[in-house]
């Protein structure tokens, strides 16, 4: 026996024979074909349900869609766009804060695609479709997801913020509606959650906050504490947001509520429906909590409760189509980044 053969115990003919290296650990394709069944089926029920939400509104708004003029309801509908699209910025602005600067292409993808999953029922499914999406273009799932939270609680405060100063229409408004109970209990949440709101948009109490998840999700702690740069910018872009909503809720009501005083109505009608209904989190994108509320609101400034909440239906449809829309725009600009991810280490 050779020296070679008695040190490594593989035998020898002619030429040194290589041991076999260790066996690699057998891939599990069941779990690449798990995942993609449920993207699958996430794309289906996303596409059911905003389906099912045009189809079930349209015998309700097709007569209050007669006494609307084209023009008007293409602003409105631009001005929903607008929306979607300031809140698109103001996510950027607080995942690129919490992971690394995101460009505008790489960042309308994930937030505006992702956006749908809201109308699946539950809101978990937006979170995990921006998730799936970040992570393509270098952003750990932990941050996105977090990121995603923390601008839903920022653009819930400054909801609640815009609307604090009409809580007393509100309630006016709720006794004025067919469900006065449910109405004024709604009403009463949102004063109850806008101190916390502002108490939770604290730099170290977010910090501290985010840090708690960040260990609950088991990912690593944040590099640097959350300062008040983000926040504010990111709560900036929401006050444009709901501005730009009020402006389509006042487009289409305008015959009621003209003027200044109509507009301003209409952005608080707005913020009231929007920030509260993102609690119902059972319902696929608010569906029907959003709408009662803008009624009660819309009902508090003057507007007739069949009237207000047939107009509110007609909101609905158009921001079902702005997200659409807005969806499959930014898919086309990103796609090539969608389908072919950068390394993470690349600077974006």
């Amino acid at each position: 026996m050779s020296e070679v053969e008695a040190t490594t115990g593989v035998a020898m003919d002619d030429e040194l024979v290589i041991p076999a290296p260790a066996a690699t650990r057998p891939k599990r394709p069941w779990r690449s074909r798990a995942v993609q069944a449920v993207r699958i089926l996430a794309a289906i029920g996303i596409a059911y349900f905003i389906v099912a939400t045009t189809v079930q509104q349209w015998s309700d708004v097709s007569a209050t869609f007669r006494h609307l003029s084209w023009p008007s309801l293409a602003a409105s509908l631009a001005a929903a766009v607008a929306c979607l699209w300031a809140t698109m910025m103001a996510w950027r602005a607080m995942v690129g804060s919490l992971d690394h600067p995101l460009r505008i292409r790489d960042a309308a993808p994930i937030q505006l695609i992702g956006a749908l999953g809201k109308y699946l029922p539950g809101t978990v499914w937006a979170y995990v479709v921006q998730m799936e999406l970040g992570r393509r273009v270098g952003v750990s799932r932990a941050k996105v997801f977090i990121g995603s939270a923390v601008v839903t609680g920022l653009g819930v405060t400054v909801g609640l913020v815009l609307t604090s100063p009409g809580f007393g229409i509100a309630f006016d408004g709720a006794d004025a509606s067919e469900h006065r109970k449910f109405a004024a209990i709604a009403v009463w949440c949102a004063v109850v959650l806008l101190p916390f709101g502002l108490a939770c948009c604290y730099p170290p109490l977010l910090t501290w906050l985010v840090g708690r998840a960040m260990r609950i999700l088991r990912r690593p702690a944040l590099d640097r504490p959350i300062t008040w740069r983000p926040i504010l910018i990111s709560s900036g872009w929401c006050a444009v947001g709901y501005l730009a909503a009020g402006l389509h809720v006042w487009l289409l009501v305008r015959a009621h509520l003209p003027g200044f005083h109509g507009l301003v109505g209409s952005v608080f009608a707005m913020a009231l429906a929007m920030s509260i209904s993102t609690f119902v989190i059972v319902a696929p994108s608010g569906l029907g909590a959003r709408e009662f509320l803008m009624a009660i609101a819309l009902a508090g400034l003057g507007v007739p409760w069949p009237t207000a909440w047939a107009l509110t239906l007609v909101s609905r449809l158009l921001f079902t189509i702005a997200d659409v829309a807005a969806a499959g725009v930014s898919a086309a600009v990103g796609l090539r980044r969608l389908h072919h991810p950068e390394n993470p280490e690349t600077p974006l």
